[in-house]
């Protein structure tokens, strides 16, 4: 995004309708429940939205403005389906809290003090690098997509034979 001079990225291209928080919930609802990465969405959902709720506050506005900017389809589409990639998130549960906790920290400060409408994806970027540091002080087995596939297997077999 900051070398090549026609690389761009519109975080309004998804709209802010309200069903696509019922086709962002539900489609990342079976992947997240498939991978077991809940804790990050709602790490990050949930710090993030507390800001935005305190900054609403401090700043006096209607509860409408908090709702509009909650409601955006990238916000969504980051929060269920890029900051859960279960091979490039760090692989303890605290880990990954902590992770997700900080970036909503930085994606808070980058959208509302320096006013980058991509900050969600700047930020995501910027502390990816912080999941390596992360699993060095919190062990965990990382996550192998063959490993639940087998086990989703061998329990489907114990249950229909």
């Amino acid at each position: 995004m900051i070398l090549p001079p026609d690389a761009w990225v519109s975080p309004g291209q998804w709209g802010e309708e309200w069903w696509y928080g019922l086709l962002f919930l539900g489609t990342g609802g079976m992947i997240l429940q498939r991978i077991g990465r809940w804790d990050t969405t709602a790490a990050f959902l949930g710090s993030y939205s507390l800001m935005e709720a305190l900054r609403n506050l401090w700043l006096g506005w209607t509860w409408d403005v908090y709702w509009h900017r909650l409601m955006s389809g990238s916000l969504l589409l980051f929060a269920l389906f890029m900051i859960t990639d279960p091979r490039s998130i760090p692989n303890s549960r605290i880990g990954r809290v902590i992770w997700a906790v900080c970036i909503a920290g930085l994606t808070f400060i980058l959208r509302n003090y320096f006013f980058v409408s991509t900050a969600v994806f700047w930020a995501l970027f910027a502390l990816a690098p912080l999941s390596i540091l992360i699993d060095v002080f919190w062990l965990a087995p990382r996550f192998a997509w063959q490993e639940k596939d087998k086990e989703a297997g061998e329990e489907f077999l114990t249950q229909h034979s």
